[in-house]
Parts: structure tokens; C-alpha cells; sequence
């Protein structure tokens, strides 16, 4: 078994390092950006197991994020997406009109700042043991 890879999304630089440092002490790998754009690169290329996205980045909301990650055909290469079947855990200050639209979108989860680590941390290991169940299939 490999070890799985966060893809983590935050343009907060202290909440970026706390979020780095706690999936790393839970035996995870992870990548970080705070850009939208090198966010949707990142997935394709890395295919991460769970992408952490915040909604509100400088380059490309996250939203825009999420729906490009969640559709079936990548806009770049017009192939099949790659990440379409990543879970994403969705973090935002600004929360319920927000939450809905993220779930429509496909958002598997979905945090309001200041984040509860513990909830979070619980969280991520039942996306990640699912997303591992799944790929044995």
C-alpha cells in the first residue's frame, strides 16, 4: 500500500502550514499551493487521493475550482479528467449559501474557518480508507 497524497489549496499561509503539518503527522503525503490554477494542474498531474480546496483564492475562485476538478471532460485536453473521482474537502469563512453550491458541485465535505482539526483530521482518514476501499474494486 502507497502512501496516499493531499493536495491541500489555501491561500492562507499559517492555516496552509497547520493543515501541512497536521496530515503529515497522520502518515500523509502533501502537496500545497494557494493558486487555483496550479491547484487544477497539481490534480491532474499528481492525482492526489483528497484535495483540501479553499473557496477564496487570488487567482480563480475555488468554486471555479471545484467544478472544473468535478467535471468529466478536463477543458484543457478535452480528454477524460483525471480528477473527477478525487474527494474534495471544501474550507471557507463565508459558509451556508457556499456549502450548498459546493455539494451540488460534488464537494465531499465541507469546513466553516476556524477549522476544527480534530473533526477535520476524522474526516479525512474516512475519505482517504474509502477512496482506497474504492480503488481496489
Amino acid at each position: 500500500m502507497s502512501q496516499a497524497t493531499v493536495l491541500i489549496v489555501e491561500d492562507d499561509d499559517d492555516l496552509l502550514e497547520v493543515l501541512k503539518i497536521r496530515i503529515e503527522a497522520m502518515g500523509y503525503r502533501v502537496l500545497m499551493t494557494n493558486s487555483g490554477s496550479q491547484a487544477l494542474a497539481l490534480a491532474q498531474e499528481k492525482r492526489p487521493e483528497l484535495v483540501i480546496l479553499d473557496i477564496f483564492l487570488p487567482d480563480m475562485d475555488g468554486l471555479t475550482v471545484l467544478k472544473r476538478m468535478k467535471a468529466p471532460i478536463d477543458i484543457k485536453t478535452g480528454k477524460p479528467s483525471k480528477s473527477k473521482e478525487i474527494p474534495i474537502v471544501v474550507i471557507t469563512g463565508k459558509a451556508p449559501m457556499i456549502e450548498n453550491m459546493t455539494r451540488i458541485e460534488g464537494a465531499a465535505d465541507f469546513f466553516v474557518k476556524p477549522i476544527d482539526m480534530e473533526k477535520l483530521t476524522y474526516r479525512i482518514k474516512q475519505l482517504l480508507v474509502q477512496t482506497e476501499h474504492e480503488s481496489r474494486r
